[in-house]
């Protein structure tokens, strides 16, 4: 009996039978532990918290795919388990021909295992770093206070503290200056030489941030300097004083004069130390334009500055000569004369003298000269051209006014004088001549319409001067005769 089941069992070993239950022993422990494997990663990462740090680097709609993450991490556990599970159970059943490609697969990634390790270890090493100058970053800002200037200065309205951006833009460039490393573990050198020689200029290009941030920094200080210092003088000098006493200050709201003395020197220093900070960047494009314009700038604040001083005296003088002109003429009397003549009223309804009308005209006037003058030292001859011109213009507009005054005076004394005499047809005829003569002599020096309005004066004149020909002639030939009577006998009596 015990010789048939040796014969059995040598039959069985003989036909492989027992190495394809093996195989399928192998095959089910294989998948369960698979699933186990897969179901195991599964929870390390949901753990770990890995998959939400990786999902939020993956652009796909802008969204943390977190879980499809830990199940790409469980079914690629899964695969690899049941890949060797399945190896094994072709070498067990002796089918090496087809456990080959598999085998293969799995020495690659043997072999690749160091790669992976070693790029695993400088990922980690990547993060400890980063979050460490991630946090240090975040605690500097906060001790220093630099984030509320920044804010104020950038005025920025949502409600991500300015000190979390900036820590997380740390964060991915410590980041990305691992990434050449880690890339150089897993052999991969496509993407990996790019990197570098961009990490290569990046490198070389931070000195020059760092002298052009310093250069600015300081340069920005002393000028704030200096600005609070000509401020301080300016007050102290009084100077304020005396442009509320020119009216000045009002120009430059609350700041004052001694504000805006102080804003231009610190932009005159300002400005400089913007041309030596773009030049320290060594971007020739940028610094040559940006610094050509502010070399113009600069060599136009001596020229501004001059017209700007100009200006300021002429404002100053115009108000005394205004004030002292009115003065004068209003204890000669210029009011009172004005309403003797009849030309208005000593102080008309609006509040406004004729002698203080006068000091305005005359502020005016200085003004403008000054105007004429700053145009010229800032080479802008078009401009003082035109002011010129309207001066000019003005001149001839006020002293047609004046002789249109004149005109009226002299119509108001001819009819008092007449007054009585005549009858008022004659009157007012007297006085309509003197005004259309004077009238045309004001038109005339206004240089309105030219000799157009010389034509028409003519034109009228003269047939008025026909029209009363033709009618003392025609219309009064009996009165004509009597009178040239009389007028022969008296030059007769005389004789």
């Amino acid at each position: 009996m015990g010789g048939i089941f040796d014969k059995v069992w040598g039959i069985i070993i003989d036909s492989n039978a027992l190495n394809l239950v093996y195989g399928i022993a192998i095959l089910v422990v294989g998948w369960l532990l698979a699933i186990y494997a897969s179901s195991l990663s599964r929870r390390l990462i949901r753990s770990s918290a890995l998959d939400k740090k990786l999902g939020c680097c993956m652009p796909e709609d802008g969204e943390c795919k977190s879980s499809k993450i830990e199940d790409y991490a469980g079914k690629a556990v899964f695969i690899l388990v049941l890949l060797f599970t399945i190896m094994s159970c072709l070498t067990v059943l002796k089918l090496t021909q087809a456990a080959a490609p598999i085998q293969r697969f799995f020495d690659a990634i043997l072999s690749y295992a160091a790669n992976l390790i070693g790029a695993a270890f400088l990922a980690a090493l990547a993060w400890l770093c980063a979050t460490t100058v991630k946090y240090l970053s975040v605690k500097a800002m906060l001790a220093t206070k630099l984030e509320q200037k920044l804010a104020k200065t950038l005025d920025k309205k949502d409600d991500k503290p300015l000190s979390d951006s900036a820590s997380e833009v740390i964060y991915w460039l410590v980041l990305l200056f691992f990434l050449p490393a880690i890339l150089r573990s897993l052999r991969i050198e496509g993407i990996t030489e790019p990197i570098q020689l961009m990490l290569a200029k990046i490198l070389e290009y931070i000195p020059n941030l760092v002298a052009a941030g310093a250069i600015l920094f300081v340069g920005l200080l002393a000028a704030k300097i200096v600005r609070k210092t000509v401020s301080g003088l300016v007050v102290i000098s009084s100077l304020d004083n005396l442009g509320e006493k020119a009216g000045v200050s009002k120009l430059f709201g609350s700041q004052g004069l001694s504000g805006m003395i102080g804003v231009t020197a610190y932009v005159l220093i300002a400005i400089p130390v913007l041309i030596a900070s773009l030049n320290a960047l060594h971007i020739a494009s940028l610094s040559e334009s940006v610094a050509g314009l502010f070399d113009k700038i600069l060599n136009a604040a001596g020229d501004i500055i001059g017209a700007a001083l100009l200006v300021f005296v002429a404002v100053l003088v115009a108000r005394f000569v205004a004030g002292l002109v009115q003065q004068l003429l209003e204890n000669f009397g210029f009011n009172k004369l004005l309403a003797r003549l009849g030309l208005g009223k000593a102080e008309d309804a609006s509040g406004t003298a004729p002698a203080a009308l006068a000091g305005k005209l005359v502020f005016i006037a200085i003004i403008l000269n000054a105007a004429i003058a700053a145009c010229n030292i800032m080479a802008f001859p078009n401009i003082a051209a035109l002011i010129h011109t309207f001066m000019l213009f003005g001149g001839n507009i006020l002293v047609g006014l004046i002789v249109l005054l004149i005109g009226m005076w002299l119509a108001n004394l001819v009819s008092e004088s007449l007054q009585g005499k005549c009858n008022k047809l004659v009157l007012g005829l007297v006085k309509v001549c003197v005004l259309v003569f004077t009238g045309a002599i004001a038109i005339h020096n206004m240089e309105i319409g030219g000799p157009i309005v010389q034509t028409a004066f003519t034109l009228l004149l003269g047939a008025v001067c026909v029209a009363l020909a033709l009618a003392f002639g025609l219309g009064g030939r009996e009165f004509a005769a009597r009178k040239y009577e009389e007028w022969s006998a008296k030059l007769e009596k005389k004789d």
